[in-house]
């Protein structure tokens, strides 16, 4: 009998599960002021749900009036 491994034989090797990717954030914003993203106008009397791109744009404008983070 030979030590050499057997080349029909697959090498089993061990994989660690991947962690899930992190779910996006979404922000309820409500704005004190007119904001336009990408030719979309976001109104001060609606309350718009956004990604947490769109809501970092719309602090640095500063024009959030109010927000709450969505799980």
């Amino acid at each position: 009998m030979t030590d050499a491994p057997n080349a029909a034989t697959p090498e089993v090797v061990a994989v660690e599960p991947a962690a899930a990717p992190a779910a996006p954030l979404y922000y309820d914003v409500k704005l004190n002021a007119r904001f336009n993203w990408l030719d979309f106008n976001y109104l001060p009397r609606d309350h718009h749900i956004v990604d947490k791109t769109i809501y970092d744009a719309m602090d640095a404008a500063g024009v959030v009036a109010d927000v709450k983070q969505l799980s």
